[in-house]
């Protein structure tokens, strides 16, 4: 009896939540527009947002930021602890779990990415998506290196990360509630394989390294001649330029434990937050031309960093950071970056290593009902030869 009423109530606030996102959403609060989350390109939203000035409130109750400076300055204050500080927590799906321990570095995973990434490299033939192919399979298997896992163990870990991946979005956007029941499972599955602390720092990093390293190969295939230029120069270039200009965690809500005066206003200790990464990054008064993918604008100094937060109190940037570099660097270095069958540079080298010449196979595909990354579903790309 104790788990069917707890069923019901998992039920009856997923529907609350997501019925008040409707709500407000239709009644134009942009900010519930994008928890409500449905449209295949998120930029428009983000502008809308953006149009509201660079720190507002939601009529969620939330103060809403999307300007970089500002979110800079809210970014840097001490925050409120706990997975109940979470502003509107539909799924509090790391409920019960300690502080997260730390994940590896960057120089930690480079190498065992890189291996990943030949491998995954290797074995594409015909239509792929590459994110199933590359971007989601890679930093499991980092994970499985960094853990020790061997034989099922490993498998286990795929199959967990796999069901955990809306962690993120589920929190603001409520699933549906069966979608929610898997993904509390895998989140215990994951504590079974990898202790309670790992546990909360594999659901996030492993998310935000797939996008990291997704949005990376999109920027491949979708800005060629840019991207061909970064990676000849430096990774890199590409990786922080992707950070910014498509960010792997586009949404960061937290309570402040501290007041913070931010856009000409005070925010008060106790306040619910939404940094909108996405709108921040691609601020006009930090960037110049911000919604073009330039890479090389990191190749000279005095260019604002890109805003990466913590999701969940969990640092992703070093661990998305190595992987996405090596999988880039490994692109790269399979047949160079020569032009063949008069295709882009960039995207002639991009998947030299399947022995033939790739060439879009459709537009990329991101994910409906995702506010906190936005996430590219599909990358589909056709290799011949």
């Amino acid at each position: 009896m104790a788990l069917v009423t707890a069923e019901r109530e998992l039920g009856r606030r997923l529907q609350l939540v997501q019925g008040i996102h409707w709500l407000y959403g239709a009644q134009g609060d942009a900010y519930a527009a994008l928890l409500r989350g449905y449209g295949s390109e998120p930029h428009p939203a983000y502008e809308r947002a953006r149009a509201a000035g660079p720190l507002w409130r939601s009529r969620l109750g939330v103060r809403v930021c999307t300007g970089y400076a500002p979110a800079r300055r809210l970014l840097a204050a001490r925050t409120a602890d706990g997975p109940g500080e979470q502003p509107q927590s539909a799924l509090a799906w790391d409920q019960g779990l300690p502080d997260a321990g730390e994940l590896p570095g960057a120089d930690q995973v480079r190498e065992p990415a890189a291996r990943a990434a030949e491998r995954a490299l290797a074995g594409l033939r015909g239509e792929v998506d590459l994110v199933a192919s590359v971007a989601a399979r890679v930093p499991v298997e980092v994970l499985a290196d960094v853990h020790g896992l061997t034989g099922a163990d490993r498998v286990r870990l795929a199959e967990a990360c796999a069901g955990a991946a809306g962690a993120l979005d589920a929190a603001l956007a409520p699933p549906a509630y069966d979608d929610a029941v898997r993904l509390l499972d895998a989140v215990g599955a994951l504590r079974d394989l990898l202790g309670d602390e790992a546990a909360r720092a594999a659901v996030v990093g492993v998310r935000a390294a797939r996008e990291l390293i997704a949005g990376a190969l999109h920027a491949l295939l979708a800005a060629p001649e840019a991207a061909a230029a970064a990676v000849r120069e430096d990774p890199a270039l590409l990786v922080t330029e992707t950070l910014r200009h498509d960010p792997p965690v586009k949404l960061h809500t937290f309570s402040l434990a501290e007041e913070v005066e931010a856009a000409g206003e005070r925010v008060a200790a106790g306040e619910q937050v939404a940094v909108l990464l996405a709108a921040a990054n691609r601020d006009p008064e930090a960037f110049t031309t911000p919604d073009r993918f330039v890479p090389d604008r990191y190749a000279a100094g005095g260019v604002p960093e890109p805003l990466v937060p913590a999701p969940h109190g969990v640092a992703v940037e070093a661990f998305a950071r190595g992987q996405a570099e090596a999988v880039v660097a490994a692109v790269a270095g399979v047949g160079g970056l020569a032009a063949a069958g008069g295709l882009p540079t960039a995207a002639g080298g991009v998947l030299a290593a399947a022995g033939g010449v790739p060439a879009a196979a459709g537009g990329a595909v991101r994910l409906g009902r995702s506010p906190v990354t936005w996430g590219l579903e599909r990358v589909p790309v056709r290799v011949a030869g």
